[in-house]
């Protein structure tokens, strides 16, 4: 079994990671760490509302037995030598400095887009991309790490990107016009009453949103040359 931690464990996405590790063949969870907010509590204390004593627990599937009663460390107190890799979802401003600390010795597998774009870092996708594993290689003997840093992609290029590859390979794609339908929350929940505010229910703009995905996609669809990855022209 790989002993694993969690780093942003009280987070939405954190908290798909508990239930997807739950009694994992390969997995076994040994720490577990969120802010300092959260750190040296029980994870079901760190996830309840101080006021209401309503857990904030996002995920349909029950809490899992095992992170129940697991105490939630401060980031500080993750110690990589008793590990096997590292998964996080933090943001990405915070993820610059504590991923490329924690891959120094471990692999890290990463929601944020802190390192997607860096040109020895793949974005992989499993059965899309696969021979850009290679890449790993590369950034570990570029960075001097033990470890390395892997991000999952956006999510709207994830689906595009897969729906896109089969029809990549087959024909000679030249031109992709393409509409994504966003939530109007990322962590895919509502605050409360403020989603009333969304005029006629469409945000007919995200910053940064469209970039992204083009950038990902060209990334993701491209190949692997020599230590670098020829992005994708279409």
């Amino acid at each position: 079994m790989k002993r694993v931690a969690i780093i942003g464990v009280t987070g939405a996405v954190g908290q798909e990671f508990v239930v997807a590790l739950n009694k994992h063949p390969w997995f076994e969870v040994k720490q577990i760490a969120a802010s300092e907010r959260s750190a040296n509590k029980k994870f079901v204390d760190a996830i309840r509302d101080v006021n209401s004593g309503i857990l904030k627990w996002h995920i349909k599937e029950e809490i899992p037995e095992y992170v129940k009663n697991m105490i939630v460390e401060s980031v500080d107190d993750i110690k990589p030598e008793n590990l096997d890799l590292i998964f996080t979802s933090i943001e990405s401003e915070a993820a610059r400095e504590i991923e490329s600390r924690f891959a120094k010795d471990v692999p890290v597998i990463s929601t944020s887009a802190a390192f997607r774009y860096e040109a020895d870092v793949p974005i992989l996708i499993p059965g899309i991309n696969d021979d850009h594993v290679g890449l790993l290689e590369v950034q570990k003997k570029n960075r001097g790490w033990k470890g390395f840093i892997a991000p999952l992609p956006n999510c709207t290029t994830t689906g595009l990107a897969i729906t896109i590859r089969p029809l990549f390979d087959s024909f000679d794609v030249q031109k992709i016009i393409m509409t994504s339908m966003q939530s109007m929350s990322g962590a895919g929940r509502s605050p409360g009453v403020s989603a009333l505010d969304i005029t006629d229910n469409i945000i007919p703009y995200i910053p940064k949103e469209e970039d992204k995905v083009r950038i990902e996609t060209g990334k993701i669809l491209g190949k692997l040359l020599d230590g670098k990855i020829s992005p994708a022209t279409f």
